[in-house]
């Protein structure tokens, strides 16, 4: 990973991040998942990959991926590849039950623990409808009614966050949908993904030398981040901006090239003390669109001449999976050392659950 800083002169001190209190304030041992990615994306993919399509299966017309927060990311990213590589659309949907008009569609419930309000409403809705279904989950009241209507289930043993999980819910799903003949990724493609991860986890972790991640968590400081990602990295950056939301605590918020160019940019021509409270970080790699690869640089340029911290972070990648994984990963690394020099613990998220218990109590 190539993380290019356009405003210079400013020197990054790592020492406190470097040091022996580095991670007192991860008292849960998320970095220990953060560490796990490698292993955990391999077992998903083998999960997926040996998955036996049932016999009342058809070819979908297209696929429904019903999930939110962190058991969606993985379907969003098998959405962003299918725009390319699939046979079959595929759309993750973020809401409760819609109207199934298609009878040939194919309804994945995905959710990690298997308790997502809104996952769990439209899967009911499709199992009362007929219509294809699978539950991809851990457990929970998801299991329980795959189960008792006799739908399709694959499960698999995972104890920390949904947002953790990022290596189950994206190449188990994938896995699937390549059963399926829904997207076409060959087993090359899929190797160099699951390599990348390695390679990034290796030069992130904690005692890694000279560390990206923990440099441009210190550059970040007290900004908040601005993500875009161009064409298909567009993925990263929502995913960026979330895993700064969860595990930093923090505000952050995604945008995706070409769009950011006929609107938000507009914003320049505002108040200079605004565009200077940001940062923004631009996602790259190789396999992006040469139009859109100029826009990030030119984007770059017009935020530090607006007075604005830029970031251009060059993710590298053969492929568009490879390039997302890599941008993925760095993102979660970031996101902690970000929480470790606020002193915030990645993993409790007392307001999200605050707010499901509002609303559990107003829905009784």
């Amino acid at each position: 990973m190539t993380v290019h800083i356009v405003e210079d002169g400013r020197a990054v001190d790592t020492a406190f991040l470097d040091g022996p209190d580095a991670t007192r304030a991860d008292t849960s041992g998320f970095r220990d998942l953060l560490d796990g990615l490698p292993a955990q994306a391999r077992r998903a993919w083998e999960i997926g990959n040996t998955w036996t399509v049932p016999p009342t299966f058809r070819t979908p017309s297209r696929v429904l991926c019903y999930g939110m927060g962190g058991s969606a990311i993985g379907a969003d990213v098998a959405a962003t590849l299918a725009r390319t590589r699939g046979a079959r659309p595929v759309e993750v949907v973020r809401q409760y039950a819609q109207p199934l008009n298609d009878p040939e569609v194919l309804v994945i419930a995905c959710s990690c623990s298997g308790e997502t309000v809104e996952t769990l409403d439209a899967f009911s809705a499709a199992v009362a409808d007929k219509r294809m279904a699978l539950a991809i989950t851990t457990g929970g009241r998801l299991a329980a009614r795959a189960r008792m209507a006799e739908t399709p289930l694959l499960t698999y043993n995972w104890g920390g966050p949904p947002r953790a999980a990022f290596g189950f819910g994206l190449f188990t799903l994938l896995g699937v949908l390549t059963r399926l003949d829904v997207i076409d990724i060959d087993e090359e493609e899929v190797e160099a993904a699951l390599a990348a991860i390695d390679e990034e986890t290796a030069c992130y972790r904690l005692d890694a030398p000279n560390n990206p991640a923990k440099r441009l968590a210190v550059e970040i400081g007290d900004r908040v981040p601005i993500i875009i990602g161009p064409d298909f990295l567009d993925v990263a950056a929502r995913r960026f901006a979330t895993e700064v939301n969860e595990n930093a605590k923090r505000w952050a918020f995604a945008a995706g090239l070409p769009e950011f160019n006929h609107n938000a940019i507009q914003a320049l021509d505002g108040s200079g003390a605004t565009t200077g409270r940001m940062a923004t970080l631009l996602f790259d790699a190789p396999c992006v669109h040469p139009r859109n690869r100029l826009r990030v640089t030119h984007t770059a340029t017009a935020i530090e001449r607006g007075g604005g911290f830029a970031c251009v972070i060059e993710t590298g990648g053969t492929y568009p999976l490879e390039a997302i994984v890599r941008a993925t990963t760095f993102a979660s690394w970031v996101s902690y050392y970000l929480a470790m020099l606020d002193g915030m613990d990645p993993t409790p998220t007392a307001s999200l659950d605050a707010f499901k218990s509002d609303m559990a109590r107003g829905e009784a």
